[in-house]
């Protein structure tokens, strides 16, 4: 499918801060990696090219502890996210290559939401550098606005905020201040839900920065800022299970910073998660999203657990939806397929081994889960997924 769009581009500069080096591997419980020394970066300008009315028209806000989403003067909707996390290999960076084969396993579950741990986003080819490509990009993008399904698209401090550094597995170098190009390129396009910074750091501060927590933070809080700056969107940060009241009251202190979003693994069921984030968020209400959560369809032995997996994901899935009309705003299961490049480590009886965690296989087969969600996902009126 061929785009015809205009080529005139306004350049800006986003400064970023002077840090340390590393890489990120996107994991379950090791979330995206460390970061590199940078320099402003050249932008692609918000508003340039592929905006359109409608794309004006949406607007996406965090209200209290909702998810607000307007499509011009249609009655604002309560958004109650239906996700799954998305990835096809450990950079991210083969969403295109396998979008038409994977779109229809999203459809088939409905789906109306994807998270993704690093842009989500078609890149040139033939190049060292990791290069946009903006056409590619936005045509995932504008499939996904037809069909319903948000993005909260991912982004990790090493390659994308910080940048600059040359990727050990593919080789290529990792643009500076990639986020706020991608930012400006898609800032209000109809797809995109929010912006997500990092992915459960608390979990590395002592590996990936030096054991020192305000590192991360000063990177987080510039990158709120300067999405803030290009887009309306609601800006976010993924925690590592419930923070404690100090970590949230670090994150709290972040202007602009919209939602904490979790990870969540306690087995089939969150416990008392909700009514814990009630009362630590009781001063400054904040919508609860599950950015991720599930369970494998394979155990430590080896043994096939997908009939556990299903039963443990329609547990879990009653609970968020249950907390619909109260704090909660949805949740993301993870994942879409079957990840091979995580490997078979045992991640213990509450999540079980790692690369056997997708809904479907890697090949595109609909394991238990996804046959329990093409039932409970399935909208109720043709208006509930907005």
């Amino acid at each position: 499918m061929k785009i015809e769009l205009p080529r005139t581009l306004l350049l800006l500069l986003a400064a970023v801060p002077l840090l340390g080096h590393g890489s990120e591997i996107i994991s379950l419980r090791r979330p995206p990696s460390p970061e590199t020394t940078s320099t402003p970066a050249p932008e692609r300008a918000r508003g340039g090219i592929g905006e359109t009315a409608k794309q004006e028209r949406r607007s996406v806000k965090v209200v209290g502890q909702k998810i607000i989403i307007t499509d011009g003067t249609k009655t604002p909707v309560d958004y109650k996210i239906k996700g799954v996390c998305y990835s096809n290999d450990p950079n991210g960076l083969s969403f295109h290559e396998n979008f038409e084969r994977d779109l229809p396993l999203l459809k088939a579950i409905h789906a109306n939401s994807i998270r993704t741990f690093r842009p989500f986003a078609a890149y040139k080819e033939g190049t060292e550098t990791v290069e946009l490509d903006y056409e590619k990009t936005k045509y995932m993008l504008d499939r996904l606005a037809e069909a319903g399904i948000s993005v909260t698209v991912g982004f990790d401090s090493a390659r994308d905020i910080v940048g600059g550094i040359r990727d050990g597995a593919t080789g290529r170098v990792f643009r500076k201040a990639f986020y706020m190009e991608y930012i400006n390129a898609f800032a209000s396009h109809p797809a995109v839900l929010a912006w997500a910074f990092g992915n459960e750091y608390n979990y590395k501060y002592k590996e990936w920065f030096g054991g020192d927590k305000n590192r991360w933070l000063a990177i987080l809080a510039d990158a709120v800022k300067n999405a803030k700056t290009a887009s309306t969107r609601p800006t976010a940060v993924v925690h590592g299970e419930l923070p404690r009241e100090t970590e949230l009251r670090e994150y709290q202190a972040i202007s602009g910073l919209d939602l904490v979003m979790l990870n969540i693994y306690r087995g089939p069921s969150f416990g008392r998660l909700y009514e814990d984030w009630a009362v630590c968020t009781k001063v400054a209400p904040m919508a609860a999203v599950i950015a991720e959560f599930g369970r494998s369809s394979k155990d430590g032995k080896g043994n096939d657990t997908s009939v556990l997996q299903a039963k443990w994901i329609g547990k879990m899935w009653a609970e968020i939806e249950s907390n619909f009309a109260k704090t909660g705003a949805g949740g993301y299961l993870f994942s879409l397929k079957d990840e091979p490049w995580k490997g078979d480590s045992d991640s213990g009886p509450n999540i079980g081994v790692e690369n056997h965690l997708g809904i479907y296989t890697a090949d595109g087969k609909p394991k238990e889960a996804a046959l329990l969600l093409m039932r409970l996902w399935k909208p109720k009126t043709r208006h509930e997924n907005p």
